[in-house]
């Protein structure tokens, strides 16, 4: 586990088994889990956290939540899709914040990758977007423009996206630049 910035810490995803990135935010009274990925390392690091935990799932599929069935966090929070997938957790609606001595705001974002995604800001700084912007070009035009509006309007300097080996921390505007040009939006 790497300390990414101040309070922030990763996990990185691998290929086998197939597991995403996992981020650790460090609150004053819980550990909030960006994804929980399906590998040891990332399952050791989240259950040996001294702290209760609060887990946010950006969505349903397996490399991001397949460690719930070995975890107890304190608390999931996800979307209602994930909810049907793993039989728990509370689905996110509308922007939740969570101050803890950091400020976390989760919220619902329309993705071409998958329906029901949630995405994670921690004090304004970074967003986390687990798989939000991943699909094949020409496809979810519709989702692709929603999501972008949602992206734009954020106070956010970074975006964090899963299953990335370097340039983990991506300017916000690098970002939606790819986005338009990889949807053709």
């Amino acid at each position: 586990m790497k300390e990414i910035v101040s309070g922030i810490f990763h996990i990185p995803s691998v290929s086998e088994p197939l597991s995403s990135d996992v981020f650790i935010v460090e609150g004053e009274k819980r550990f909030y889990v960006f994804d929980v990925g399906t590998g040891d390392a990332a399952y050791e690091a989240v259950a040996g956290l001294d702290k209760p935990a609060t887990v946010i799932l950006s969505h349903f599929h397996q490399d991001h939540t397949g460690n719930m069935t070995r975890l107890s966090p304190a608390e999931v929070l996800c979307g209602a899709r994930t909810r049907k997938h793993l039989g728990q957790g509370t689905p996110v609606e509308n922007v939740t914040e969570i101050s803890d001595g950091v400020l976390i705001r989760v919220q619902p974002c329309v993705s071409p990758h998958a329906p029901g995604c949630l995405i994670m800001t921690v004090n304004d700084a970074c967003t986390f977007l687990g798989d939000l912007c991943y699909a094949r070009p020409g496809t979810g035009q519709g989702e692709a423009k929603g999501m972008y509006r949602v992206l734009k309007r954020m106070k956010t300097e970074y975006f964090i996206q899963s299953h990335r080996t370097e340039d983990l921390l991506q300017g916000k505007e690098t970002v939606l630049r790819e986005i338009k040009d990889y949807f053709g939006i």
